[in-house]
């Protein structure tokens, strides 16, 4: 196994790339609708997104919990504070310098073809003017940061040997993903934000509309609509999907830990993908899954803590030779 350090950098790494994606798609999708949606859907939209992201809107607004503070609020104010905003830890900027920190430590392991993409993609997201690419278009800045993270995912997959190290960067990326889909279905699961555009919108965020218009219809049920993108494996963007990925990259990092007894990480994936196989097996309309994805998203936190006790933070003396 790879010295702890290391796999910490490659993991963090990981989930920043796909911190900085997820607020680029939220953003990406919603800016590209400001012309042609109603006022009112909008503002439930802004609503959603900061509450799946978990972050709270620029302090000019002062009632979060009211759609309506969404609707005096200035789009392009509301964007940056997501882009580029140095006083927001979590914006998309501060996600991809993290990233780049944590690659710097990683230069003996990193191909030089991956560094010298998310070299050049820090850069060109550094010197941009927002100003100029929002006059181009509302959603043009998201849409070039997408375009350059899934360059960069890419290059990692063509240039990156499938070893311990990117493992560990692509287990930093489903479990990056396991929390915030979490957290964009509870967002979305408010009983105000049941509307037919909204789920469409959010099946079009988790690329995943075509998909259900094949398996259901182009009527959008919420209840459907919340099933598909917890349950179906086949969606990348699925949590599924996601818990799935995280199970095969597990048992590729620590082989020994699917045996009995099952390690930690092991057994916690276990129990996640019990509770979405078990839990919502009828996606019927009158499903509260409320309570479901509060406890998911614990346990999805609880899965973080345990794979950096299990594989960072472990005790010297379990790392030493017997």
């Amino acid at each position: 196994m790879m010295l702890a350090r290391a796999a910490a950098d490659f993991y963090w790494m990981g989930r920043y790339f796909e911190r900085a994606e997820h607020t680029a798609r939220l953003l990406d999708y919603h800016l590209a609708r400001l012309v042609d949606t109603p006022a009112d859907v909008l503002a439930h939209g802004w609503q959603a997104l900061y509450a799946a992201l978990g972050q709270p809107p620029p302090v000019s607004i002062t009632v979060t919990d009211d759609a309506e503070a969404f609707l005096v609020a200035d789009a392009f104010a509301l964007a940056a504070y997501l882009i580029e905003d140095p006083a927001n830890p979590n914006a998309i900027i501060q996600s991809w310098i993290n990233a780049r920190d944590n690659a710097k430590q990683l230069r003996p392991w990193l191909p030089v073809q991956v560094w010298t993409c998310l070299n050049d993609g820090f850069f060109w997201l550094r010197d941009c003017d927002f100003s100029e690419y929002w006059a181009r278009g509302p959603n043009s800045l998201p849409a070039g940061v997408i375009d350059r993270l899934r360059l960069l995912s890419g290059v990692i997959e063509a240039r990156m040997s499938r070893d311990d190290a990117w493992r560990f960067l692509v287990l930093g990326r489903f479990v990056e993903r396991l929390q915030c889909q979490t957290a964009l279905l509870q967002a979305w699961s408010r009983p105000s934000d049941g509307s037919f555009q909204m789920w469409t919108g959010l099946l079009g965020v988790c690329a995943a509309y075509e998909a259900y218009c094949r398996t259901y219809s182009m009527v959008i049920r919420p209840a459907h609509a919340r099933a598909f993108l917890l349950s179906n494996p086949e969606i990348p963007y699925s949590l599924s999907f996601a818990i799935r990925r995280v199970q095969t990259l597990l048992s590729g990092i620590d082989p020994a830990g699917r045996r009995y007894p099952l390690r930690a990480p092991h057994r916690h994936v276990l129990r996640l993908a019990a509770a979405i196989e078990t839990d919502l097996q009828a996606p019927t309309e009158d499903v509260d899954t409320g309570d479901f994805l509060a406890d998911f998203a614990q346990e999805c936190r609880a899965l973080h803590n345990i794979i950096i006790a299990e594989y960072v933070d472990y005790p010297l003396e379990r790392g030493l030779p017997s």
